[in-house]
């Protein structure tokens, strides 16, 4: 009864978190810990949001065809 187990991994825009470690002054593991909800602190809400906000505006530079 061997099951295989396949972890589901997130992908990580690097340069996201780069960029909030850096202005937060942590590290980058434990700003991927406040935004998968391991991590509880008050401003995780805020590191959060602020990813997903960094990470929309990478994929839509690196997407745009205009260039």
């Amino acid at each position: 009864m061997s099951k295989s187990i396949k972890k589901n991994s997130e992908k990580w825009n690097t340069s996201a978190l780069n960029a909030l470690a850096t202005k937060y002054s942590f590290s980058t593991r434990y700003i991927k810990q406040c935004i998968t909800g391991d991590r509880t602190p008050i401003f995780a809400d805020r590191i959060k949001a602020e990813y997903i906000e960094l990470k929309n505006n990478l994929d839509n530079l690196l997407n745009n065809d205009k260039l």
